[in-house]
């Protein structure tokens, strides 16, 4: 399908040139490249942003921003495609299916809710009636529960049991009041700016008694936006002025019960985003100079949610017990939530199996079938606005001496666009979708999941790319995959020795995930699909929390990703690669 409008972009970028050919190269920096070129003349209002010879942060960052502040719905889609088609046009993001959310729950657990942005909720749970305690799992040993710092969904559904923002998620997937009486509506200032006054609930208390307020708020809005954390990016939209170096705008009343914040601009998902983790409150006096600690020990980790943390040991569990300070603590039912650690799929189901786990978040994917058969009542597929999908690290050279030689950076810079692009045709995504996912999830063929609505409450999705064709950027459907692969090959000639249907000197490769059967499955059909056309790549798993600082310094060249929405709209996919962004794994001019 066309979009509603045509945006011209051509993208070039210029980097410092790497060594090609032979072991895996060393990585080489984008971030003083200037050739990047950005022509939005076509939407109305914005013939002067052209952008000739500019860095990353010139181009796509700016998009980022005028998607941010952009009120006319129509030109914010319009925006919101043209950062989507600069974003792929690097070839750097290979989408491979729309995530769904399965796991498993024993048909005597009552109550449990998910929401579609992939967070849990255990605080109405019975089990068989009782409500002592549930137990659970939903991945390993989380990276962080600090709500600030965290950047993965199991981190985030811990965070969402235990602490409260101004908003929260309803069990019909609806966004309702919290620590706020109620939500407010906005009030419109002259500048063009908008106010929300949130008057908070009487008598809020956090976990250890003392006494919360709107200067708690204000105090962690400005801490997750100005420190060092993977989601500080999405306060930019809170910033007052274009340029978006100013402080928040964010203050309490006097008697501490109202919290006011000022926005640049009214952006539709706004009570989403006070929903979400990073806009939580924390408690200032065991934060400071605890930095690093505070959330890691029970006996400072304060909280002001549905439970708080009782115990935690590593690797093994975490216990969280009914918070009686929780505003509404006399309609959480569930009085204990026992969270078991593991990334081993095998022992996981075991716990299911043997009735140690009422609800987990994994299992063995070559169980897939054979589950969904003995356990039809049990086996859950859940809503899921997400894509997995692989990355390459942009500053990651793909090409080999016998190109290299004697061309200009811009004709390599090119080149790997072209490359990456190519190798994301020889992936049969309906392959994985059947018969390794086996949950039902879509080939993917754009970065902005299926589910991400516009304002019309059209898909986003089904308007990516420009083919009257297919839908996306390339076409996914199974008759289509012969032909991508021969295309694909013939793009890779350009670049590549061939010895009969192989390339002789691709470089040696690394495709690095996360311990999980899955992953480790997919990988390895990836590893061998490219194979078949001479491209070498090795596999490394590693455990949770090391994979994703691993892929976060960008320490690798090629990963498994995967990116589920925070909240509906396109910019929740998008927002993530501006340059300052923690979750900015590509490397985008850094």
């Amino acid at each position: 399908m066309k979009k509603l409008l045509t945006i011209l972009l051509s993208v070039f970028m210029l980097l410092s040139l790497a060594a090609c050919g032979g072991e895996e190269k060393e990585t080489y920096s984008a971030a003083n490249a200037k050739c990047y070129n950005m022509d939005l003349s076509a939407i109305e209002g914005y013939e002067s942003y052209v952008v000739e010879n500019g860095t990353w942060a010139e181009t796509y960052d700016v998009l980022i921003g005028l998607c941010k502040t952009e009120k006319d719905a129509t030109k914010r889609t319009a925006l919101y495609h043209a950062a989507e088609d600069l974003l792929m046009e690097t070839g750097c993001i290979v989408p491979i299916y729309f995530y769904t959310d399965p796991y498993m729950i024993k048909e005597s657990v009552e109550g449990f809710y998910g929401v579609p942005t992939g967070m849990k909720f255990f605080k109405y749970c019975t089990v068989d009636g009782k409500t002592d305690n549930i137990n659970i799992q939903l991945a390993s040993q989380p990276d962080s529960i600090d709500p600030a710092a965290n950047s993965s969904v199991d981190g985030g559904i811990l965070c969402s049991n235990m602490f409260a923002g101004l908003t929260t998620w309803a069990a019909d997937g609806s966004i309702v009041a919290d620590c706020a009486k109620e939500l407010p509506t906005a009030v419109e200032n002259a500048d063009g700016t908008v106010t929300y006054n949130f008057e908070l609930k009487d008598d809020l208390k956090w976990s250890d008694g003392s006494a919360l307020d709107a200067n708690d708020f204000v105090y962690s809005w400005k801490r997750a936006s100005k420190g060092d954390y993977d989601y500080s990016y999405l306060f930019d939209g809170l910033v007052v002025g274009m340029d978006y170096t100013g402080n928040l705008e964010v203050s309490a009343s006097e008697d501490g019960k109202v919290f006011s914040v000022t926005l640049a601009n009214d952006v539709p998902y706004f009570f989403e985003l006070c929903a979400f983790p990073a806009f939580f409150p924390v408690k200032e006096s065991v934060v400071e100079g605890n930095e690093d600690t505070w959330a890691t020990d029970p006996a400072t980790y304060v909280c002001n949610g549905a439970y708080k943390l009782a115990s935690w040991e590593n690797d093994s569990n975490m216990v969280l017990v009914k918070n009686e300070n929780y505003w509404d603590a006399e309609n959480v039912k569930m009085e204990k939530i026992t969270n078991y650690l593991s990334d081993q799929d095998t022992t996981v189901l075991g716990w299911y199996k043997n009735g140690q786990c009422d609800f987990i978040a994994t299992f063995p994917v070559e169980e897939t079938a054979t589950l969904k058969a003995e356990y039809p009542n049990e086996f859950t597929v859940g809503p899921y606005m997400g894509t997995y999908y692989v990355i390459f690290n942009n500053n990651f050279n793909l090409l080999p001496d016998s190109y290299c030689e004697g061309k200009t950076v811009e004709e390599i810079t090119l080149a790997n666009n072209d490359v990456r692009k190519a190798l994301a045709l020889l992936l049969d995504r309906n392959y994985v979708c059947e018969e390794i996912d086996g949950t039902g999830a879509l080939a993917a063929s754009s970065f902005v999941s299926k589910g991400i609505t516009n304002a019309d409450g059209s898909q986003f999705y089904e308007d990516a790319g420009n083919s009257d064709e297919y839908v996306g950027y390339y076409d996914v459907s199974e008759e289509a995959f012969a032909g991508n692969c021969a295309a694909a090959v013939e793009t890779l000639k350009k670049y590549y020795t061939f010895d009969g249907d192989k390339i002789t000197d691709f470089p040696a490769s690394t495709y690095l995930f996360n311990t999980n059967s899955k992953h480790e499955a997919i990988g390895a059909y990836i590893q061998s699909a490219l194979a078949e056309y001479g491209c070498s790549i090795s596999l490394d798993s590693q455990e949770w929390a090391t994979f994703l600082d691993t892929r976060k310094n960008g320490e690798y060249t090629i990963a498994r990703n995967g990116w589920i929405a925070d909240y509906n709209d396109p910019i929740s996919f998008l927002d993530m690669w501006t340059t300052g962004s923690g979750n900015n794994d590509a490397q985008f001019g850094k």
